[in-house]
This record gives structure tokens, C-alpha cells and sequence, in this order.
């Protein structure tokens, strides 16, 4: 629902965004809360009453350290008016499964061209069908990720794999998923992190080099930067 003095043209968008099951969207003030909001995260959140969430800020409605996170993003996209392109960040979903998606946010600007506000969507990253185009010219380079993630791949050697240039690999692997190689290798990382961290009490150290970081301090250094938290934070929210 679209509170007064929001332009049309947002009542549209959020029409649109509501049709669009794996993509939240929402527009924000400049004290960061909700304005705006579509389905997908209303169902997320309050079980799918949009009332529930205009007015509120991410530390009403995440955990902590993920609420914190979000709110960070949002401060650095208001007060410096730059965007948030393509980040790929944790989410926790109903039920409490992680998963991960691709945020981007803008800001938000008036006719003077003073930021009023930031708009942003974050993208569900779901791994696409063997049947989806462009998938089988890139199926063995992918299989190579997926059994060696956790060695120190040069992407000059899977976009050889798949008999194709570095930029070929590139272009293709971001048409497909919608982010670059080294960020899927990321991914592939940290997906199994995120299963480690939740389902066993292994020490960091141990997870760190069972996913292929070189050390426990890279390892949380990069969980940190996607996640919005550090592995020990997430882990408690278990409990």
C-alpha cells in the first residue's frame, strides 16, 4: 500500500514487484523505513500484511546483525547518493533458512537533487535448470566449481574448461547468474559455510579451510563483508 504523497508511478512499480515471487523490493525514507514494500517481502516478514511494515526500520523486522547491515547499506546509499550494485548478501527466510541474494539500491532524489529516500530490490539467487539457455555450454565449468571450489580455481582455467575466452566465461556466467565468476565461487564457499555453521560445531578454523579459505581470519573477513555478521554471529542465531 502506497502512503500519500508517494508518486503514482511507485504504485505502479510496486504492482509489478508484487507479481515477482523470488525479488524483494521496497522504498525507504531517509531515516531508512519502509515506504514502500511488495509482496514477496510482506509475505517474508509479516506473513503478508504490508501494513505491518510501512513505517518501520530493518531493526524492527530482521535479527540484529542482519538489521544492522541493511541499515549501514542504506545510511552509506542516502548520505553519499551513491548506488549499491549486484552485492551479493545473506538473507534469512522464513522458517529460518539462509540463502542468498543480489541487492542493488539507489537513491532516492528530488527535482533540487537532494536524496529523499533509496529504492532497492534484492534478488533471490536460486541456481538455474540444466534446461535453462545458456546452461550446457557452461555445464562442465560449472561441474569444475561445484567439485573444487575449495582449491584455489584461476578463472582463466574454468573458462578453459569450458573451452571459451576469460571474457566469454565472464559475460556468460553473469547473463546466466547474474554475478560474476569469482562471486559464484564465493557463493559455492560460503553455501556450504552457512550449512556448517548451522548444522554442526565445527570451529571456524575447521570451516575456514573445509570451504576453501586460507585461514580462519580470511574466511570470516569475507562471511563478514556478504553476510552483514561475523560467522559467530550467525551461528548463534541458531539457538
Amino acid at each position: 500500500m502506497v502512503p500519500a504523497g508517494i508518486p503514482l508511478d511507485s504504485q505502479v512499480t510496486e504492482a509489478l514487484f508484487d507479481a515477482l515471487p523470488d525479488v524483494v523490493f521496497f522504498i525507504k525514507d531517509t531515516l531508512g523505513r519502509y515506504l514502500v514494500v511488495n509482496q514477496t517481502l510482506a509475505a517474508r516478514c509479516t506473513g503478508g500484511d504490508k501494513t505491518r511494515l510501512i513505517g518501520k526500520r530493518p531493526s524492527e523486522v530482521f535479527p540484529a546483525p542482519l538489521a544492522a547491515s541493511y541499515a549501514r547499506q542504506d545510511e552509506m546509499v542516502i548520505k553519499t547518493g551513491q548506488s549499491v550494485a549486484h552485492q551479493l548478501e545473506l538473507h534469512i527466510y522464513p522458517g529460518g533458512r539462509a540463502g542468498w541474494c543480489l541487492t542493488t539500491k539507489l537513491a532516492l532524489r528530488d527535482d533540487k537533487g537532494r536524496v529523499t529516500g533509496v529504492a532497492g530490490i534484492s534478488r533471490d539467487l536460486n541456481a538455474p535448470g540444466n534446461k535453462a539457455t545458456g546452461y550446457a555450454e557452461l555445464a562442465s565449468a560449472l561441474k569444475l566449481m561445484q567439485a573444487r571450489y575449495t582449491e584455489g580455481l584461476r578463472i582463466e582455467e574454468i573458462a578453459r574448461k569450458a573451452g571459451l575466452s576469460v571474457y566469454q566465461f565472464e559475460q556468460r556466467v553473469q547473463k546466466l547468474f547474474q554475478m560474476s565468476p569469482l562471486q559464484l565461487l564465493h557463493k559455492l564457499r560460503l553455501d556450504e559455510a552457512t550449512r556448517l555453521l548451522r548444522e554442526t560445531d565445527k570451529s571456524l578454523a575447521d570451516i575456514a579451510i573445509e570451504t576453501g579459505w586460507c585461514d580462519q581470519s580470511a574466511f570470516t573477513r569475507h562471511f563478514s563483508r556478504y553476510a552483514g555478521m561475523s560467522p559467530g554471529k550467525f551461528r548463534a542465531m541458531r539457538a
